[in-house]
């Protein structure tokens, strides 16, 4: 007699799937995701009765960027184990190293993928895939001001925010940080060079002068009274985490720079009456180029996750990557519709951008467009050195500023 579809036959043990989700996204619902976890739990079990998904277990203590603790964990070593950890690409070869993950056998078909997002997944030596990709994150600046909007090099964007003339600082922008100021550093030295040889560019036994010119540039739209927020700590505290996209939600800063998602705290704190229309984004102009690097969150998988447990992973990646899930989630579906402001984040598929929601949105096509061509953020190397880059390139960015020769 054949099954009901969607039932599960008698005494069948369902497999459980544990998966940590990325965790520094908007919080769009103010509720520590619950809601978000609790509708994809919902709804991936509504289709799939045999898989048990278990979404960020209450026992997780990882840090998300220590690929060790996350290596434990997935070969069933730490305090709190599981199948599957969305994280950064940024530690994919450190993750490798560590031997806490496997190959998946296949990405979900019938995605348009940003081919940024499938090479950060791809081992850089070994040519294998580790990770299906699902978000991606670059650097943006934001405006009230066409030619800021404009500005293509970090001379023009200095330039543009000067003419404006106000009493607020010209920036607003957290430079520093153990993995923000190396990225800055990168995604500089890719606006000055082309993506070709970026691998290159992670190391502490040179800076390239050209490119460290230009972040100093950048750095100094930051200085107000003699200090500078944005490489002094000021901006780098946790509790000051929206503080750059607030003071420019509330015109105390002509401009904020940082991932696309700074969206979501600006239009949350808007003047009462600003339409969100006056906002201006674009890439960030870090050298006398502009050739963007986008960041990659992707799904690993775990290397004791084989058999049920890896066909569960797989339908629970192909349900993440599907638009229908894209799309409620980039539009924060999970927040009380009264108070609900898309996260903005970036999807790593392409085929997002034309569903209804997203296309009719009116900052989505333009980050979809600032996107399409950039390349992918280095993902080995950084994790060990990325301390000493930032010290290095901090003192570098606080030397005086010298004329172009």
């Amino acid at each position: 007699m054949a099954l009901l579809l969607g039932c599960v036959p008698p005494n069948q043990e369902k497999t459980v799937l544990r998966v940590p989700l990325y965790p520094y996204i908007p919080d769009a619902a103010g509720d520590k995701f619950n809601a978000m976890a609790t509708r994809i739990e919902t709804e991936f079990e509504s289709a799939h009765p045999d898989i048990d998904l278990v979404l960020n277990p209450s026992c997780f203590k990882d840090d998300f960027y220590e690929p060790e603790q996350i290596a434990r964990s997935l070969k069933g070593e730490g305090e709190c184990s599981y199948d599957v950890i969305e994280t950064d690409t940024a530690i994919l070869g450190e993750l490798v190293a560590e031997g806490g993950v496997r190959p998946w056998p296949q990405l979900p078909k019938n995605i348009d993928w940003h081919p940024s997002g499938v090479a950060a997944s791809t081992h850089p030596e070994e040519s294998v895939l580790y990770g299906v990709p699902h978000w991606l994150c670059g650097h943006f600046v934001m405006s009230r001001d066409e030619a800021v909007r404009q500005a293509r090099t970090t001379s023009a964007l200095v330039q543009a925010l000067e003419a404006r003339h106000t009493a607020v600082p010209d920036m607003a922008v957290n430079m520093l940080g153990s993995w923000n100021l190396p990225s800055l550093y990168l995604d500089a030295w890719a606006d000055a060079k082309g993506l070709e040889g970026l691998r290159s560019a992670v190391t502490t036994s040179s800076y390239d002068p050209e490119v460290l010119q230009s972040l100093r540039a950048f750095a100094s739209t930051c200085d107000s009274s003699g200090s500078n927020p944005c490489l002094d700590g000021t901006y780098d505290l946790e509790e000051n985490a929206d503080l750059p996209a607030r003071l420019f939600a509330e015109n105390k800063a002509d401009a904020t720079a940082g991932y696309s998602e700074r969206l979501h705290v600006i239009l949350k704190n808007l003047p009462a009456g600003e339409s969100p229309s006056a906002i201006k984004i674009s890439s960030a102009p870090l050298a006398e180029g502009s050739r963007p690097i986008l960041f990659t969150d992707s799904y690993f998988l775990g290397v004791r996750c084989t058999g049920e447990c890896e066909k569960a992973a797989l339908e629970f990646v192909r349900y993440m990557s599907q638009s229908s899930t894209f799309e409620w989630i980039l539009m924060s579906e999970d927040a009380p519709e009264a108070a609900r402001v898309p996260r903005y984040l970036l999807p790593a598929a392409l085929d997002v951008y034309e569903a209804p929601a997203v296309r009719a949105d009116p900052f989505y096509p333009t980050l979809a467009e600032e996107t399409r061509n950039g390349g992918p953020f280095p993902n080995s190397g950084l994790y060990g050195i990325r301390k000493q880059m930032r010290d290095a390139i901090k003192d570098e960015l606080n030397r005086p500023i010298t004329a172009a020769p």
